[in-house]
């Protein structure tokens, strides 16, 4: 049975199969390699046979039999790659069945949920709301954080089912590549001949490929402190501050490339292109839940419109000095209060208009937050305070942006201390032809990270 097409996945936020692959393909393909092995086998033993036989005398039949014994020994060993990989193949099988069987039921899960939060729903709008009516509304907003905390659940469910789709892909490909560590040699290639040539080449120009990345580095550890000194303390400079931060990523991202070069090539240590690894990968944390706040702005605001329309028929209900002031609007225009109330909720989300964040929400957005996605964070928090009242509760909403800000805020202080660190544990210096012309360094930190944070080069 084949699996749903991309866009069947909507439900859990994917327009494309997350768990992909067949298993019949795989289990095949073992078959055939375990064919192999067997039929490399059965040549094994008929060389074997061939050196043994004694009937045959002289040097050329002696030079037969020791080239038939050491062909039968690299057959065994290819056959025992082949019957290795085979067996990996074989023990993937049911791992990925497993994964693909949990993201089905992730997606059966979700769906249900899914289509009660995207169905359209009026409510009662009646001036005098009776009280089965008001319980009606009350159920029907408890519904949908039930139906909110179902998709929650089925997207964990998915998320376990990736981890483990991911888990036993590793330590399969592992066992595969374990299987080609044997006694056998591999010939040279002409990829291998290239590779030579790139290394030699990059070997030649190491020294500058060294410079341009400390310089890189210096520059967005230079601008990383700089935007969060202007984000704090300098109000207004939004511009200037994604400017700095833009730029520090994109310098980051280069020399993250120039030390992987000299790591892959044996020019360099694995340690120093790890600290700017850590450091993408922290903006690339902020950016994604940034993403993920302004996917929630649209939906705060429709969930605000609809808690604004229940305050108000509430009011009407109630007979409150708001609810006297709807019906006099309505007067003026010749309709009832009720549809007044439904038009004055339509505006719901410019209270949040010019919100701002404050305290540690501040702070972490001032940390690893982009201007606009510091505003879609304060829109958030704004209009779900706002509107968690006992008629209505956008409390979630807050507690979720709250917690996307600190995850944005961490992970940019884990990069900014990370970068610092680099630049401060292993000093700097700058070579021309492989002469050092500057070299700064703090002399108890550089000898404790060249003692206890070594890391080999590559090549």
């Amino acid at each position: 049975m084949g699996r749903p097409p991309g866009y069947q996945w909507q439900p859990l936020g994917l327009d494309t199969d997350p768990v992909p692959g067949d298993p019949q393909a795989v289990s095949a393909e073992a078959a055939h390699l375990a064919s192999v092995a067997r039929t490399i086998a059965g040549q094994v033993t008929a060389m074997r046979k061939i050196a043994s036989d004694n009937t045959e005398k002289g040097q050329h039949a002696d030079k037969i039999r020791s080239e038939a014994l050491s062909l039968a020994g690299s057959l065994q060993a290819v056959a025992a790659r082949y019957q290795k990989v085979s067996s990996a193949l074989s023990g993937w099988v049911p791992e990925l069945e497993q994964a693909q069987a949990l993201s089905l039921r992730a997606l059966n899960e979700a769906e249900v949920p899914y289509a009660k939060l995207h169905r359209s729903v009026m409510l009662p709008s009646d001036p005098n709301l009776t009280a089965i009516q008001k319980q009606e509304i009350a159920d029907y907003h408890s519904s949908i954080r039930n139906a909110e905390d179902q998709l929650d659940a089925a997207k964990a469910l998915l998320t376990r089912a990736t981890t483990l789709r991911d888990t036993h892909a590793a330590y399969y490909a592992a066992k595969i590549n374990q299987a080609s560590n044997d006694s056998l040699t591999d010939h040279e290639s002409l990829w291998g001949e290239i590779v030579g040539h790139i290394d030699h080449w990059v070997g030649d120009v190491a020294w500058a490929i060294k410079d341009v990345s400390t310089v890189l580095e210096v520059a967005a550890t230079i601008a990383g402190v700089l935007a969060f000194v202007i984000a704090q303390f300098i109000p207004g400079l939004d511009v200037v501050v994604d400017a700095l931060v833009l730029g520090a990523f994109v310098a980051t991202a280069f020399a993250a490339e120039g030390r992987e070069v000299l790591a892959l090539t044996g020019n360099g240590a694995w340690r120093d292109f790890a600290f700017d690894a850590v450091a993408l990968a922290s903006f690339g944390v902020g950016r994604w839940a940034g993403t993920v706040a302004a996917k929630m702005v649209p939906v705060v605001e429709g969930a605000a419109r609809g808690a604004y329309t229940s305050e108000l028929v509430t009011d009407i209900a109630n007979e409150t000095p708001r609810a006297a002031m709807l019906e006099k609007w309505a007067a003026q225009v010749g309709s009832d209060s009720v549809r007044m109330a439904n038009q004055v909720a339509r505006f719901a989300p410019s209270l949040a208009n010019g919100a701002t964040l404050s305290g540690f929400a501040k702070v972490m957005a001032s940390l690893g937050a982009f201007g606009g996605e510091e505003s879609n964070y304060a829109r958030i928090i704004s209009l779900a305070n706002r509107f968690t009242t006992p008629i209505s509760d956008l409390s979630l909403y807050a507690d979720r942006a709250q917690h996307l800000l600190t995850i944005t805020g961490v992970s940019a202080g884990a990069g900014s201390v990370t970068g610092i660190s680099g630049t401060a544990l292993g000093g700097v210096e700058l070579d021309w032809f492989n002469d050092p012309i500057l070299k700064a360094d703090i002399p108890p930190l550089y000898h404790w990270y060249n003692n206890h944070l070594w890391a080999p080069a590559g090549g």
